[in-house]
């Protein structure tokens, strides 16, 4: 069970040993609502600021071992409160660390960026197939292009320090192919010129880059909860305030944001109605309030309605990605570890 604490002066007590939420009536009808959960069954407390928690729900959550959250206005993890008490966390990061120390992080991020074209692959595939002509064309030989570099980035050998670099070649040109496939197939009224981050220099941009912001909190928040370090990355640079681990595990979830501004731009939703200059930048662009709500509702929709298996389970996509950080989280803690071998049967004659 998860408690998420969001309207402003919501607040979080203990009461008879419950956790008690009261979110208040703004109305100011003091119709609020009051709310009583079993300590045991809350896993996970979310924070936003304008929301309070007392000192006495912050013991009871440590004591049940519950993690705790304080999220920033966009929903990102800014804090994390745990328990001093030794627990796989710090294991999982010690052996995080190491791995990031070693050839074998590199591995481990090639198998991401790997997943992340295969599933682009097959995105072009499906657009494919309701295309004739010249965009018909112009997908096929991305796809021949995609698949020939994703052999080479597989195959790709080099001394460890320089590995990296000849993965990031392949894998920025496979993503300018992709996009620029993208790009070309959106309808007429539509301008792209290729990729720009900050700021975004077109429409498209601006919404694939606000979508990237968002899924970049969800996984952020799914590998704090499974207890991988947001700020140890294996692939991406690391730095000051750098969370190089998020932007690595985030690479084949990237499909999901795409998936969603492309159907909005094939419906032709965004307008420039959508947008606001970006400041300090001439020519650059940002999503306003409406172009904000116009992607979120239809990613949030597309992460509740579509499903992704998990061992032989189906979830939603945004628990998928719970999911995943457990089971990485998981692979991480028994690094290095060797299967104990099985014990053989013997009969006593």
């Amino acid at each position: 069970m998860e408690i998420t604490l969001q309207t402003f002066g919501a607040k979080l007590r203990v009461k008879d040993g419950l956790f008690e939420v009261t979110v208040p009536d703004l109305s100011g009808a003091n119709h609020h609502v009051v709310e009583q959960f079993a300590a045991h069954q809350v896993k996970t407390i979310l924070l936003q600021k304008g929301t309070s928690v007392s000192a006495d729900a912050l013991l009871l959550a440590l004591e049940n071992d519950t993690e705790i959250l304080v999220l920033d206005p966009l929903g990102h993890p800014t804090g994390r409160f745990w328990t001093l008490r030794p627990s796989t966390t710090i294991a999982v990061w010690k052996n995080q660390l190491a791995i990031s120390l070693t050839p074998e992080a590199t591995h481990i991020a090639r198998e991401w960026i790997e997943a992340k074209i295969r599933e682009r692959l097959q995105y072009l595939h499906k657009l494919k197939g309701y295309r004739q002509g010249d965009k018909r064309a112009r997908i096929e030989q991305a796809e021949s292009s995609i698949t020939d570099l994703l052999s080479r980035l597989h195959a790709a050998s080099a001394p460890p320090a320089k590995l990296p670099d000849v993965i990031r070649g392949h894998e920025g040109t496979t993503s300018r192919i992709y996009l620029d496939t993208l790009g070309y197939l959106l309808p007429d009224d539509y301008h792209y010129e290729g990729r720009s981050r900050r700021p975004a220099m077109d429409m498209f941009n601006a919404f694939l880059n606000y979508g990237y912001g968002i899924l970049y909190g969800i996984v952020e928040r799914a590998l704090l909860l499974a207890g991988v370090h947001p700020y140890i990355g294996f692939f991406h640079d690391d730095g000051h305030k750098r969370r190089s681990m998020v932007f690595d595990f985030i690479e084949p979830f990237r499909i999901w944001v795409e998936k969603t501004v492309f159907q909005l731009f094939a419906a032709k939703a965004p307008g420039n109605q959508h947008l606001q200059p970006a400041p300090n930048s001439p020519g650059g662009l940002w999503l306003n309030e409406s172009g904000i709500r116009l992607l979120k509702d239809a990613l949030h929709l597309r992460l509740r309605q579509k499903k992704k298996e998990f061992n032989g389970r189906r979830f939603p996509l945004e628990s998928y990605v719970a999911e995943e950080a457990k089971r990485f989280a998981a692979r991480l803690l028994h690094w290095g570890k060797q299967p104990e071998a099985p014990v053989r049967e013997q009969a006593f004659v």
